[in-house]
């Protein structure tokens, strides 16, 4: 079996240095998977714990599933998120906000369906 070598190993070339721009990438991801490691006991006194953390690409996503408009309302205010950047795609509610210098994403699941019931609007699923 053949080794692979490293083809900047060899005599006059030179390894480039990475870019600011790359530099700042990698230390927002490193960022960003902290914050989504330490989710769980970060909010573990929320009324609704997280479902899911992940971290890709600098961002951290946040997945809750509130039981009531009540426990919803708790976590965009805890977070300090703007209404105005909240986008309902049918089934949740995305929530975009910055967390400790990090883009983040909160993603209710189950939000609009809350609504419509408590609202009683045109099309909620009625017991």
């Amino acid at each position: 079996m053949t080794s692979l070598t490293d083809p900047f190993a060899a005599p006059g070339r030179n390894r480039p240095a990475p870019s600011p721009a790359a530099v700042a990438l990698a230390v927002q991801c490193r960022k960003a998977k902290a914050i989504a490691d330490n989710a769980g006991a970060r909010f573990d006194d929320m009324p609704t714990p997280i479902t899911d953390a992940s971290a890709a690409g600098g961002e951290v996503q946040l997945v809750v599933r509130p039981r009531t408009l009540a426990d919803w309302a708790r976590w965009t205010t805890n977070l300090g998120i703007d209404a105005r950047r909240t986008t309902n795609t049918g089934t949740a509610t995305v929530c975009r906000f910055e967390l400790d210098g990090v883009r983040a994403r909160l993603i209710g699941v189950g939000v609009p369906a809350l609504y419509a019931t408590t609202f009683n609007q045109k099309g909620a699923h009625r017991a």
